[in-house]
């Protein structure tokens, strides 16, 4: 990776060389002397369809070439307008009429109209897309004229403002022109940046829009480049040949003495989480197991082993200081290894047992705190057995309910409502189905729906900790840490780094 990376960048360079000897004039003391930025994506790159993929390299991409109705803003905690001006609501809180901005434009030159959010909003109801979420309080969306789309809910919906960020509004021409490449070849968003380049496992390219609705971006060109080695990623950045690098935490603290780099640690809205499923094995099968392995679990532990101890350990899936409807307090649990032992014995195991395999993937922190949980399990008499997949196969794994125990992660998208995405009966990503156990999802659907339907915060946020009470005593899905982000980029790029999805198109250079 690191020779194909140099040989890549390296060609650029001589070109750019080569085009300078054609005399062009020098540029002028307040021109920026660059007009493109090397940034780096830390694993292989999967997907264009921006309905269908929930991957963070992924998103990084995505988030440049889309938009949505409307923006949410990861600095603010706020849905902004974006391709929607505007919106009304009905005094019932369940008719939404937004009207279109005027003069915007998909990136093949077609003006965007009101069919072709009404085509996005309804390509996502379908629960085998990735964002069906943020759809699922949809009852019917229309168009009433080229500009203006009215969306009907089934009820009341407290996060559906923040839910339309998240649905990307799509060419209808292109998805049915493309059919099942679309996602594939190179496709057309609303956003700043075009897609000109896309080569998933080495670089994608992207260039400035021209009729972006908020104007040219003044980096015009911006080059992804997969670099999933750390040592390439340092190399690449030392050298000068990457510009923004998102890079782990001992990259970070080496880089942050170096006056040719800006740096930051940035805690993300993103939630590292263990799931162990209750069907795999007898052990798992025992609810008094899994609130052992929960109580033997040190999160301060593996937040400094995996973030230097600047991440936070996580009681509850979502931080409420990021999130709507989060709750900051309930049931969770605490660094207990003697309450490990005493449900252990409960359970029939005085002398410990195995519990199977714990699931992950190579490379980040997952793997860094999956062997601190194996160490830590062991100490309390729970063995495990670590087990290692390429990430889209155990990811496709995890949904599929095929692990004993598995370390992955999310995003959390600004609101607890989200979380129907890892426990709703009718979610395809989640990786616990609860109609295959004992559990009552019925229940636990329906408190969701009850409380996402209560625009009355503190009665939300009443359910919303019932709902998350519940779903932690089954002791299914333990949350373990919320990440810390690192980047380090070059000094004279100015750089408003976000926590999740930066947004390129807010840099400059010196």
């Amino acid at each position: 990776m690191k020779k194909i990376l140099s040989l890549v960048l390296a060609l650029t360079m001589v070109i750019g060389v080569l085009a300078g000897c054609g005399g062009s004039p020098s540029p002028s003391p307040n021109t920026p002397t660059r007009t493109d930025v090397n940034v780096s994506i830390n694993k292989a790159f999967t997907s264009l369809d921006p309905h269908g993929t929930p991957l963070l390299q992924d998103n990084i991409v995505l988030w440049q070439v889309f938009s949505a109705l409307l923006h949410f803003n990861e600095l603010t905690g706020t849905a902004e307008p974006d391709l929607a001006e505007s919106y009304d609501v009905n005094s019932e809180g369940t008719v939404y009429t937004f009207k279109l901005r005027d003069g915007i434009f998909f990136h093949n030159g077609d003006p965007v109209t009101a069919n072709d959010v009404v085509f996005s909003l309804k390509r996502c109801l379908d629960p085998n897309m990735g964002r069906s979420i943020y759809t699922a309080a949809i009852q019917d969306v229309k168009a009433l004229d080229d500009k203006t789309v009215e969306v009907t809910l089934k009820a009341p919906s407290a996060p559906f403002l923040v839910n339309m960020c998240y649905v990307f509004v799509i060419s209808e021409k292109e998805v049915t022109e493309q059919g099942a490449e679309y996602g594939t070849k190179i496709c057309s968003g609303t956003g700043p940046y075009m897609v000109t380049e896309l080569d998933p496992d080495q670089k994608i390219v992207l260039k400035a829009f021209d009729q972006y609705y908020k104007g040219k971006a003044s980096i015009e060109t911006v080059n992804f480049y997969i670099v999933t080695d750390s040592a390439a990623g340092m190399i690449s950045s030392e050298s000068g040949d990457l510009d923004w690098y998102g890079c782990s935490a001992a990259d970070y603290a080496r880089l942050s003495g170096d006056p040719k780099f800006s740096t930051e640690a940035d805690a993300a809205n993103h939630i590292t989480y263990m799931a162990i499923n209750p069907t795999a094995n007898e052990a798992l099968a025992n609810e008094k197991v899994r609130q052992a392995i929960a109580y033997a679990i040190n999160k301060e532990e593996l937040n400094f082993a995996a973030f230097d101890g600047l991440g936070k350990a996580a009681d509850f899936f979502y931080n409420p200081d990021w999130n709507v409807g989060a709750p900051g307090d309930g049931f969770h649990y605490e660094y207990n290894p003697d309450k490990a032992k005493e449900l252990l014995t409960e359970a029939g195991y005085p002398d410990g047992v195995n519990v199977g395999k714990l699931l992950c993937w190579t490379g980040g922190h997952f793997e860094v705190c999956a062997t601190t949980i194996q160490a830590q399990l062991a100490k309390v008499g729970i063995q495990c057995e670590l087990e290692w997949n390429e990430q889209g196969v155990a990811l496709n794994r995890g949904t599929n309910m095929d692990f004993d125990m598995i370390v992955s992660g999310f995003a959390c998208g600004g609101d607890y409502d989200e979380i129907r995405k890892r426990v709703y009966s009718t979610s395809t990503a989640a990786y616990i189905k609860y109609k295959e156990t004992d559990y009552d999802w019925a229940w636990m659907d329906n408190i969701l729906d009850t409380a996402s339907a209560t625009t009355d915060p503190a009665k939300r946020l009443e359910l919303d900790r019932e709902h998350s009470d519940y779903i932690l005593n089954t002791a299914t899905q333990l949350p373990l840490v919320h990440k810390c982000v690192f980047f380090a980029w070059n000094a004279d790029l100015n750089v408003k780094n976000r926590p999740i999805n930066p947004i390129i198109y807010d840099w400059s250079w010196n």
